[in-house]
């Protein structure tokens, strides 16, 4: 790996055979946005994109930002340049244009929830849950209507976090001769830390999500690599021979310091009265149980690490699944292009939210015993959630502060419909919150500087970002009564 700095850019470059490739990135995503200006980032690149003649790939995350051009070197850098001349001097003026143009439902694709119901991630309500409108916690919520950012948000959001002192360059090469990057000047950004949450024994809550997940706090390095591959891997054979049919994401999300959220979340396959939440949350608590008692065997932790190292191509049941979807080569060179990238990453974070080959090689290192005492050490932390309606034995239950007080305020009550399918619960919206009332009496209370509104194929789900739930309100004659109340930017219309 090679070093340079470019107009006190730094830039990373590799050798490597095939097309010259370069990737301008900065440490930006969605986690540095704010609950009331979620989705600025993805407005900010795309607005960069139309403005410019060339067409780099880009990707707006949870953690990054990034531009990738490939083609002649020259060319190459004179795209970077022109790039780099945008995010100095943005024109602004088709701002709106572009807010117009805007695909929202791309957010979900690009920060790797479930593209289907983004809204219901079990992961994105595990960190709603644990962390809060901040960070990572930002996640579930629906973006901003784009054409509510203003030009000065957009410029203000440019010059904090688009700077040369917050950006690394990675190429396939040498960086061309001639070669400038006029970014801002700028340091390397400091990024929110997430508080971290209590750890007050394994717990479950229950929320509107479309299947169940699980999450524990953990320490980044080796040992939380090894742990998530056994689980994942542990997971999906119980999964299998119970007859569930699903299949998982494995997730590492840096909340601050070296601090990982650290889990599965699942997505059960067939027709609604077919997946089995119950089943599969047993499951999901009883290998994470397995890990913290018991010694993985030293030829599971050997095939982790070889399946992590192993090349495409020589994993038949990967390359014959790659070349049906004509995939293979970009899969050889994501493969060949991994250590670049790694090395990028970590010149921008502390901690990235993908493994790389250090953890590997230290995970290599790691005996049984040293990986069940960490799983042992994150249990306490550990959170499931289930869809509303599913029940977890054996594991305390959890969930949002809720009362007996009966509020005051104008009652609005389930429709026919909702209560011909058995809810008997209500709603009262007062001056100051909105109240869902239980069947038992018991009373959830959203005050309106806490309330999100979510609007998705025809129905309406009220949240509380301080405590990451959301309620599915749809039904409640006057329910339209909430978009009137709750402040403009709070009301989201989810596309996806």
């Amino acid at each position: 790996m090679r070093r340079a700095e470019i107009d006190t850019v730094r830039v990373l470059w590799q050798e490597m055979p095939g097309d010259f490739t370069a990737t301008l990135t900065f440490a930006v995503g969605c986690r540095d946005e704010d609950v009331d200006q979620l989705g600025i980032t993805l407005l900010v690149t795309r607005h960069l994109l139309l403005s410019l003649l060339a067409e780099p790939d880009e990707s707006a995350g949870l953690l990054q930002t990034s531009f990738t051009l490939t083609g002649e070197p020259t060319r190459v850098a004179e795209d970077l340049a022109d790039l780099a001349a945008l995010v100095a001097n943005p024109d602004l003026a088709g701002l709106v244009l572009t807010a117009q143009q805007l695909d929202a439902a791309d957010r979900p694709t690009e920060l790797g929830l479930d593209v289907d119901d983004a809204v219901r991630d079990p992961w994105g309500s595990l960190l709603a849950r644990r962390l809060g409108p901040t960070g990572p916690g930002l996640l579930r919520w629906p973006p901003v209507d784009p054409r509510r950012h203003t030009a000065d948000e957009v410029r203000a959001h440019l010059a904090r976090w688009f700077t040369a002192g917050n950006a690394v360059l990675t190429c396939t090469g040498p960086p061309p001769a001639g070669l400038r990057l006029p970014l801002p000047a700028g340091p390397r950004a400091e990024h929110a830390s997430c508080p971290p949450g209590a750890a007050t024994g394994p717990a479950w809550y229950a929320d509107e999500v479309v299947a169940p997940g699980i999450a524990v706090s953990a320490t980044a390095g080796p040992h939380a690599f090894l742990l998530l591959r056994l689980l994942g891997t542990r997971v999906d054979a119980a999964l299998e021979q119970a007859g569930v049919k699903s299949w998982s994401n494995e997730w590492s999300t840096p909340v601050g310091g070296d601090r990982l959220e650290l889990g599965l979340s699942l997505h059960l396959l067939g027709k609604a009265r077919q997946r089995d939440s119950t089943t599969a949350a047993r499951i999901l608590w009883q290998q994470l149980q397995r890990l913290a008692a018991d010694e993985p065997t030293p030829a599971e932790l050997d095939d982790i690490v070889t399946r992590y190292l192993r090349h495409p191509a020589d994993d038949p049941q990967l390359r014959g699944h790659l070349e049906r979807a004509g995939a293979l080569t970009a899969a050889e060179q994501a493969h060949a292009q991994a250590p670049l990238v790694d090395a990028g990453h970590r010149e921008l974070f502390d901690v990235p939210d993908e493994f790389g080959e250090a953890e590997v090689t230290a995970a290599a290192r790691l005996s049984p015993a040293e990986v069940r005492a960490a799983a042992s050490s994150w249990l306490p932390s550990a959170l499931l959630v289930v869809p509303t309606g599913v029940e977890v034995a054996g594991l305390a239950r959890t969930g949002c502060p809720v009362s007996s007080y009966t509020p005051q305020g104008e009652p609005l009550r389930p429709s026919l419909a909702r209560r011909l399918r058995g809810a008997k619960d209500r709603l009262v919206l007062g001056d100051y919150a909105c109240h869902h009332v239980a069947a038992d009496g018991t009373v959830h209370t959203f005050p309106m500087r806490d309330v999100m509104l979510v609007q998705r194929r025809g129905e309406t789900l009220l949240g509380n970002i301080g405590h990451g739930c959301l309620v599915d309100v749809s039904g409640f004659t006057g329910v339209d009564k909430l978009v009137t109340r709750v402040p403009a930017q709070r009301h989201r219309i989810a596309h996806d």
